[in-house]
């Protein structure tokens, strides 16, 4: 005798192979029914938009060679790996009373 969780379990099983099986039968329908060679066929205007756009990217966009000091990057990239010392804590804005608030200045 199998156990109640099994037996739902088993359920739950078949009633997903089920609606799998019904959702699929509901595409095969729109499928036989195109007029094309591939799903990807159809769209002639976009395709000869994009083909007939032209590229802007600059020619040496491409180029890859690019002439560098090797020196030069080699310095870059030890300042940017070396450490930093702490920058120290000031404030950026310094606060000062107002002039209407400050108390007279002491009479010798």
């Amino acid at each position: 005798m199998s156990s109640p969780r099994t037996e739902m379990q088993g359920f739950v099983q078949l009633l997903a192979a089920l609606s799998i099986t019904i959702v699929a039968a509901g595409c095969t329908d729109y499928l036989e029914r195109r007029d094309a060679l591939s799903l990807g066929a159809g769209d002639a205007v976009a395709a000869n938009r994009a083909i007939h756009t032209i590229d802007p990217w600059p020619a040496d966009a491409a180029r890859t060679d690019i002439e560098v000091s090797g020196r030069r990057v080699v310095d870059a990239i030890e300042r940017y790996n070396a450490p930093h010392p702490a920058a120290a804590m000031t404030p950026s804005i310094a606060i000062m009373p107002a002039p209407g608030l400050m108390p007279p200045p002491a009479s010798p």
